[in-house]
């Protein structure tokens, strides 16, 4: 796209990291970004601005934000998850450390009683071929019950499955993202366009620009960060 203004020459093409990571607070639209190209007597100069798709509908507010705006107003977001404090930092770590080997704990009391069923159903598959071959039932019968038991024991084989990976998969899950939290602002400022929207999508549930002012909801656990640690009344005397 080009256009003359004045003496100017200017050139723009749409570039964004905003996408569906941001909708317009008036329409719902994504908001897009959109690269000018300025030409000057001191050469080329290029401007960012971020706005609604539907920023051209008639009755659409024309409203636009810069790029170093926007930039702005998700780095004061992320400085509200940062601890500056490197000893509360530390212990914030062990304490999700701590919680995560609690969690690991109740996993085990749940994964024994399932192992527990599983072993009250395999005796029973036993007895029934037993039975069976006793011919203390006939065929429909134990067809029917040793269909049952099988049922019950694939579904009781999935729940535990479903813990183990669950298990795995959270061991580190909270102190990785509190990890995250803490350098959201270094890796904001050095990523590219695809990773700055990725990184608002695992952050934040939505994001909305109303006007030039931007209203993130955040997503658990960033949203305990983002509020704030009363770090004086969790620690007592510094615990």
């Amino acid at each position: 796209m080009q256009a003359i203004i004045g003496q100017h020459v200017y050139r723009s093409h749409e570039m964004t990291y905003a996408g569906k990571a941001i909708t317009c607070g008036h329409c719902g639209h994504p908001i897009t970004g959109e690269r000018k190209t300025k030409q000057t007597k001191n050469g080329e100069r290029e401007y960012v601005y971020y706005r609604c798709t539907y920023y051209n509908v008639p009755g659409h507010p024309r409203t636009r934000i810069t790029e170093a705006a926007l930039d702005r107003q998700v780095l004061t977001l992320f400085d509200r998850m940062r601890i500056e404090d490197d000893g509360v930092r530390e212990w914030f770590r062990a304490v999700l450390q701590s919680q995560t080997l609690d969690d690991q704990a109740e996993t085990r009391a749940q994964r024994g009683e399932l192992m527990r069923q599983l072993t009250l159903l395999a005796n029973q598959q036993d007895r029934l071929l037993n039975m069976r071959l006793g011919d203390q039932i006939d065929e429909d019968t134990f067809a029917a019950k040793h269909t049952e038991l099988r049922d019950r024991t694939a579904s009781i084989k999935l729940q535990i499955d479903v813990l183990d990976r669950s298990r795995d998969e959270t061991a580190e899950l909270a102190v990785k993202v509190f990890e995250i939290s803490q350098t959201l602002r270094q890796q904001w400022l050095t990523v590219d366009y695809a990773t700055k929207r990725r990184i608002l999508e695992i952050v934040c549930l939505n994001c909305t620009l109303v006007d030039v002012t931007l209203f993130p909801t955040i997503r658990k656990p960033f949203d305990v960060f983002a509020e704030g640690l009363n770090c004086h009344d969790s620690r007592g005397d510094r615990i």
